[in-house]
């Protein structure tokens, strides 16, 4: 939030739908850093995804990057 308020610079967020289904199913027989990477904090994604939905402003891409209105952009 703070490198956001100073540079008032666009960024890209992306995460996978699993990310947000902390009851999925274990995958057995996984190493521990793949374990630590799909497992750890799952349960608080879904209200971080809540918290960043409702603190900043949201846009497609072609009207973020290219300054468009979205008023004849294609893609």
């Amino acid at each position: 939030r703070q490198v956001n308020e100073r540079d008032r610079q666009p960024v890209i967020f992306y995460f996978h739908p699993w990310e947000i289904d902390a009851g999925q199913p274990r995958i057995p027989g996984i190493s521990a850093k793949t374990r630590f990477r799909h497992y750890v904090n799952l349960h608080r994604t879904e209200g971080r995804l809540r918290r960043l939905l409702a603190d900043f402003r949201w846009g497609r891409m072609d009207e973020v990057f290219l300054g468009t209105s979205g008023s004849g952009a294609r893609g």
